[in-house]
């Protein structure tokens, strides 16, 4: 019979010890959510984080949560384009537009042919240009140059 009652005992205080470790994890922003919604969904939606990798073959990627390749990185100066302006170059098809770059969300989807770094909340674009070689380096020509902004307006 003592035997019950400590092990009752010791069950209780590990029960009394996990519910208090579940109220202190909860953020008192959870607690004030289930408070004004006492019949919240079981679950929530929640977006998977794109994160850029380098592939097996060399290429840096954005890939999603599932570890699909969504867009291939601008490569500049044999790596990966630097953030400017908290943006970073992306190319699909061919194409170069923006990505976030802390979270690599598309800001402005690929569409350009030519696209420089954003600079003061602008970047010049074309589709209108060609690449010319200079020795071991490149550069665009155009004369149909335009200024885009980070909401992609022209």
């Amino acid at each position: 019979m003592n035997l019950f009652i400590k092990n009752r005992y010791h069950f209780l205080l590990l029960l009394v010890f996990l519910l208090a470790g579940v109220a202190c994890n909860q953020s008192p922003s959870d607690q004030s959510k289930e408070a004004s919604n006492p019949v919240a969904p079981a679950t929530t939606a929640t977006t998977t984080p794109q994160t850029m990798e380098q592939t097996s073959d060399g290429k840096w990627v954005i890939m999603d949560g599932q570890k699909t390749a969504l867009y291939d990185v601008f490569i500049y100066d044999n790596g990966p384009d630097y953030e400017s302006d908290g943006l970073i170059r992306v190319v699909k098809n061919g194409k170069i537009g923006y990505a976030d770059a802390k979270t690599y969300a598309i800001v402005i989807e690929p569409q350009f042919d030519c696209a420089f770094p954003f600079e003061n909340g602008k970047a010049k674009v074309s589709n209108q240009c060609k690449t010319v070689k200079d020795g071991e380096y490149s550069t665009w020509e155009s004369d149909a140059w335009q200024y885009v902004d980070k909401q992609g307006k022209f």
